[in-house]
């Protein structure tokens, strides 16, 4: 078995049906397509049922309800292939998915494949890829890793083609307790085993989004913790591994002041909210990267600034619940 196609399913009955035809499709065969049913209560649980009956190749395991990292990390320690591809049950995948991450992975000796996303949204399709290359972890010229963590395809399990054993061998499973970010906390994790990585400048798959909206208008402090967060993960990683090129510092430096826009602008979070989120580490990392930031204008900045410092002396004199139009 060359590739083991995991699949958490949890509710996505008008949805699911697609996303197994895509998986049928595929011009590559040889895989097995492990669905994960995480407890669902609606017509979810059936219709995996009914295609594992079609095809031997998926196999349907029923557990109660505990959440998409236990039900990831059921599906890897079942897994027979080679090698191990995430899909989300409400996505789909084109026809060559599959055989183009297993062509590359074969071609170049890879340890992880990586490739781009349509994201199909309400308004439309947005095609998200970056330039095709190899990837040495720890090289000097490290502008393409920059450019994966920029458009965001290492913040979770999908787009990608991992070696199972590297990942049964090294333990290396989706957190669970940690209440977000688990996804990214899995791929870091991965890529402290490897050393070369490989892009293809493909988008063959289909990333739905079922919600949208942006922080500054329906944000939650979870949202902060779990930007905050995952910049810290990939803000260590790259220390750890010597990527300090000018474009890694302008990345993290933009980054985490887009995490204080979003944070200081937003009109939906108590002063209580962000205080139970906000702490020291925050702001000296915005004085440490500051002088690295070039997208966002200086005037924007010092705007930022004098909000946050304004929020900050809320905190320390406001205890009690106010809201951040105050500001």
């Amino acid at each position: 078995m060359e590739i083991s196609v995991i699949i958490p399913v949890y509710n996505t009955e008008a949805y699911l049906e697609d996303c197994l035809n895509s998986v049928i499709t595929q011009q590559f065969k040889d895989w097995e397509c492990l669905l994960i049913d995480d407890g669902s209560t609606d017509q979810s649980s059936r219709i995996c049922d009914l295609y594992a009956s079609r095809d031997s190749r998926f196999k349907v395991f029923h557990t109660a309800n505990s959440g998409v990292s236990i039900a990831r990390n059921l599906g890897i320690e079942l897994a027979s292939g080679t090698y191990i591809a995430f899909i989300d049950s409400d996505d789909t995948i084109d026809g060559e998915y599959l055989l183009r991450l297993y062509e590359a992975m074969k071609k170049v000796k890879a340890e992880l494949i990586v490739c781009g996303m349509k994201l199909i949204r309400s308004s439309g399709i947005e095609i998200n890829t970056v330039p095709q290359g190899q990837i040495v972890i720890g090289n000097e010229d490290s502008d393409l890793f920059v450019e994966l963590n920029r458009k965001f395809l290492l913040y979770g399990p999908v787009v990608k083609l991992y070696h199972s054993d590297i990942i049964k061998n090294n333990k290396i499973r989706f957190p669970y307790g940690v209440q977000y970010g688990e996804d990214l906390i899995f791929n870091f994790k991965y890529l402290e085993y490897v050393t070369n990585i490989f892009v293809i400048n493909t988008s063959g798959y289909h990333y739905r989004i079922l919600s949208e909206g942006s922080l500054s208008t329906s944000a939650h402090s979870r949202d902060f913790i779990t930007n905050y967060r995952q910049w810290k993960i990939i803000c260590s990683f790259f220390e750890k591994k010597k990527i300090d090129s000018s474009n890694a510092r302008i990345y993290l430096s933009n980054r985490l002041w887009g995490i204080a826009y979003d944070l200081v602008m937003s009109n939906k979070l108590s002063i209580r909210e962000i205080k139970n989120a906000f702490c020291t580490d925050f702001i000296n990392d915005l004085r440490i990267f500051d002088k690295y930031t070039i997208i966002i204008p200086y005037w924007l900045r010092i705007t930022i600034s004098e909000r946050f410092y304004r929020l900050i002396w809320l905190i320390q004199r406001r205890p009690k619940k106010e809201n951040l139009n105050k500001l």
